[in-house]
């Protein structure tokens, strides 16, 4: 953390020449508006007795958390609810998609062979394929693998290989925006051994976008979660949010944030803060929605609560430059988005936001 005053005063300075404030409305004749979208499309299993598991160094409770896990993952049936998430994206046509958790998973038995695989980024792309929507992964990034010992059905143990991932979904074809240049980055403060069993290593995707004759980047990330810890983990997380702005304000661009930033924007959180206020980010939904609370994440670790039980405003869209904001809304969030599948889309509900670089 020594490095955070010279951080400081650099994002300090590129925001300074960013004029980081929300632009006057274009005319009719001027830039045309353009859509994102970023959805937590969750690993599909409650990952807190698996982490205390680990943290009690028993071989056999370990076993018995990621058996549980595994069954979990199978019975929040991502292929069910994928549908949903890929319906929304046809509603709104977004021109950037940003999916966190878009996790991969690989089951080997004793003998090494593959048993199953599910790539919840795959099967995003087909469901949006079988509703025509040609979207592609422009960019994306590696974070956290973990691999978890799990007892089939017949006693033998079995790895579960989990690789998380953050991405960005576009249409290249698509005539209103062309995007280059995907980066990608693993951030340096990342949680990990001996303070944690697992090492989470976090990081962000990012794409150069051109749009109306103008220029910004998209930047997509997941920031590591400090609600269990905040004491102790919100430095890092804050440490993470200064890499990312410092990492894509140094490229010149206006730039767009959009992910889950795992601090609320509802109760302004310390991250939060640091964002909008010290670095001087502007929030999409508060720019639009003023005094309305917007959550997105909260529901139930089996998705099927009965009802909406959003509790907090994680999932955000954020902007370094002058850009016009004219809507953001949360998805994925109504009775009606459980029914098609019997149980919620994911843990958290999407955001869709709506301006004009």
């Amino acid at each position: 953390m020594k490095n955070r005053t010279s951080l400081f005063a650099f994002v300090a300075a590129a925001a300074a020449a960013l004029c980081l404030a929300i632009a006057p409305a274009a005319s009719a004749d001027g830039p045309k508006p353009v859509k994102v979208m970023t959805w937590n499309l969750y690993y599909g299993f409650d990952d807190a007795p698996v982490v205390a598991a680990a943290m009690s160094g028993d071989p056999s409770l370990v076993a018995g958390a990621a058996t549980e896990a595994w069954r979990q993952v199978h019975a929040t049936n991502f292929h069910k609810r994928v549908r949903d998430v890929a319906v929304w994206i046809r509603l709104e046509a977004p021109d950037l998609v940003a999916v966190e958790e878009a996790v991969r998973y690989v089951q080997t038995g004793p003998t090494g062979s593959i048993v199953e695989t599910l790539d919840h980024l795959e099967i995003l792309v087909a469901a949006m394929r079988e509703l025509g929507l040609p979207y592609e992964v422009v960019s994306s990034v590696d974070t956290t693998a973990i691999d978890l010992p799990v007892l089939d059905a017949a006693g033998n143990l079995t790895v579960v290989s989990l690789q998380d991932r953050t991405a960005i979904l576009a249409r290249p074809s698509h005539g209103k925006v062309a995007v280059s240049n995907p980066q990608h980055g693993i951030y340096q403060y990342i949680l990990g051994p001996p303070d944690f069993p697992f090492t989470l290593a976090q990081g962000w995707a990012s794409v150069d976008v051109a749009a109306s004759g103008k220029r910004f980047r998209f930047a997509a990330t997941h920031l590591e979660d400090a609600s269990a810890d905040p004491a102790s983990l919100t430095p890092l997380q804050e440490a993470q949010a200064l890499e990312l702005v410092n990492i894509h304000a140094a490229s010149g661009l206006p730039v767009v944030f959009a992910g889950d930033f795992n601090t609320d924007g509802f109760r302004r959180w310390p991250t939060y803060n640091l964002l909008t206020k010290d670095l001087g980010l502007t929030d999409a939904w508060t720019a639009v929605n003023r005094g309305k609370p917007g959550l997105t994440w909260g529901q139930s670790p089996d998705l099927l609560n009965p009802f909406p039980r959003f509790t907090q405003r994680l999932d955000l869209v954020l902007f370094a430059g002058a850009f016009h904001v004219t809507d953001a809304d949360v998805i994925g969030a109504t009775l009606l988005d459980r029914i098609p599948a019997g149980m919620w889309p994911s843990d958290h509900a999407g955001l869709v936001v709506t301006f004009v670089p």
